[in-house]
């Protein structure tokens, strides 16, 4: 279908996650939704394609059924030598292949009547008046009631809002490589030595595993190299043969920018909703583009100003990875030490995983971790290699 002269209710820039979500949410509830993208579908997005378990009250169980591993098992390490294994009685995230899992989202939300999809339409400019607004695509201009901006890290309607230029990013490297099946069993492997500055991950999936890298500051050592080393040093990764390989950047969550004004408002990494110690998006993308749908829904409905999201969005996500910018700079300017200290220990690994579950926020873990204080010292483990079980 082309570009409709007449206005929509709402124009979604970007068909990632958080841009699907918001047209799946918003089509279902009747609205007139174009969902645009400037790629055409399906496309490489770098990513560990990690899903946390947080994220599976928004995914269709359609999309839920291309989950490929069940991670119940991580591997944190220093190095190769000195590991610990935490394994946990339920699922705390799945993997996905994104190239397939982000097209069949695509079709999922075509399939809604209301909602119309444009590949390979980037958009180049917005427009905002009291009435509507317009957006300058390749194809032409369109307006709409209102605009969500889902467009990823390099966001064009992000411009739109106060504040952008404050924006703060990491950078990242993945390779993506066959793995042999027999390995597939492998678990989920984060490695604080291997990219200085940050960590070294492996995500394995059905025949391929995503392996990469996130770098906090700046490092000494190009990526490329740094990858190279990392696949080398580690003989789990032996059979891996990386056959593409790209940096990226990556927002870092924790802004106090706008995040909706008037008819524009954003979600997903245009709105920084990157956890800044795990580097994780998918969940907060899906999170968020909820958010933004139902924020936009109440707007056209009833009314209501968008501005609240912003504050909705503090509360939920960025004030508590305003802290864990802190324990990201701690952690990865002394990973050695950070890692003796937190995974080298039952109590603060359960608290981690409670985290990465979505059970408990940074601030409910420094908490718990303080009132625990007297025990941690009788839950250290020694060795260089261990093995945590959680309940």
């Amino acid at each position: 279908m082309g570009l409709s002269p007449r206005p929509w209710d709402a124009v979604i820039v970007g068909a990632g996650p958080a841009g699907c979500h918001a047209a799946w949410t918003l089509g279902k509830l009747g609205y007139r939704v174009l969902l645009l993208d400037r790629a055409h579908f399906p496309r490489w997005k770098p990513c560990a394609g990690g899903i946390t378990v947080k994220a599976a009250p928004y995914i269709p169980m359609e999309l839920q059924e291309l989950f490929e591993l069940t991670i119940d098992r991580a591997l944190l390490a220093y190095g190769p030598e000195r590991r610990t294994l935490i394994r946990t009685r339920r699922p705390v995230a799945w993997t996905v292949h994104r190239e397939s899992f982000d097209a069949a989202h695509l079709e999922l939300v075509g399939g809604i009547e209301s909602v119309s999809i444009q590949q390979g339409c980037g958009v180049v400019g917005i427009e905002e008046d009291a009435d509507h607004v317009r957006v300058l695509t390749e194809s032409g201009p369109v307006t709409a009631r209102a605009v969500i901006g889902a467009d990823g890290v390099e966001s064009v309607v992000t411009r739109c809002l106060p504040g952008w230029e404050d924006r703060e990013f990491v950078t990242a490297f993945e390779g993506e490589a066959w793995l042999d099946t027999a390995e597939e069993e492998l678990p989920v492997l984060f490695d604080l030595r291997s990219f200085p500055g940050g960590y070294g991950w492996a995500f394995p999936k059905r025949g391929r595993c995503s392996i990469g890298g996130y770098v906090d500051r700046q490092q000494e050592q190009r990526p490329r190299d740094a990858y190279a080393s990392f696949v080398g040093s580690w003989p789990e990764l032996a059979s891996c043969e990386t056959y593409r390989q790209r940096g990226f950047r990556l927002p870092v969550g924790g802004t106090r920018r706008q995040l909706a004004r008037g008819r524009v408002i954003l979600a997903g990494d245009a709105a920084d909703a990157v956890d800044p110690i795990t580097g994780e998006g998918i969940a907060y993308a899906f999170m968020t583009g909820h958010l933004a749908a139902q924020t936009v829904h109440r707007f056209l409905a009833r009314g209501e100003g968008m501005e609240g999201y912003t504050w909705r969005l503090w509360r939920r996500f960025h004030g508590p990875f305003r802290v864990a910018r802190k324990l990201a700079e701690l952690l990865y300017n002394h990973p050695r030490t950070g890692f003796s200290i937190i995974f080298r220990n039952r109590i603060l690994c359960s608290l981690f995983v409670r985290v990465v579950r979505g059970e408990l926020g940074y601030v409910g873990m420094l908490a718990r971790a303080a009132l625990s204080g007297p025990l941690l010292p009788f839950y250290h483990r020694r060795g260089a290699r261990i093995v945590v079980d959680l309940s």
